[in-house]
């Protein structure tokens, strides 16, 4: 690990990345997938399912990490956990709903076929997920957020452990 690098909240220009890379590499799967004659699977409804879970539980975590640092029973290795888990989370749904975009998209001018209307609202519902996952991370990281005394933000990491 290189010195002066410290783990901090995730940039729009990150989650855009993100959104971007799982949109050109569901692109090309799909791609690879027509070429051999074959269809993508439809989404299981456990994707969407699991991603709002998940999406719940990271959200509450969020929510009560304040309390527990302000009581002083929350680590600084905890805080920074925290932050590198919502960091996952906010990427993890951002690679999700841009993959998930193009899958829809892809079976959108298909709608009236019974597969592929299933294919689009499926992964319709998987994006809604996944964007709510990446909200629920940006909540977690925020949570991750210590006011210094100048009222200056600081991610948990920043501070020395």
């Amino acid at each position: 690990m290189s010195g002066g690098r410290k783990l901090g909240l995730t940039t729009a220009r990150q989650a855009v990345i993100s959104v971007l890379a799982g949109a050109v590499v569901c692109w090309l799967m799909l791609l690879v997938v027509e070429a051999v004659g074959s269809y993508p699977p439809v989404v299981p409804w456990s994707v969407p399912i699991t991603l709002v879970v998940l999406a719940v539980l990271v959200a509450i975590y969020g929510r009560v990490l304040p309390r527990r640092r302000e009581q002083h029973r929350a680590s600084p290795q905890e805080s920074f956990a925290a932050l590198g888990v919502g960091k996952a989370m906010v990427m993890t749904g951002a690679v999700l709903a841009g993959a998930h975009t193009v899958y829809v998209m892809r079976y959108l001018q298909l709608f009236d076929a019974p597969l592929p209307s299933q294919r689009v609202v499926q992964g319709g519902v998987t994006i809604v997920a996944a964007l709510l996952l990446s909200g629920a991370g940006i909540l977690l990281e925020r949570a991750c957020v210590i006011k210094d005394k100048d009222d200056e933000d600081h991610p948990a990491s920043a501070e020395p452990v």
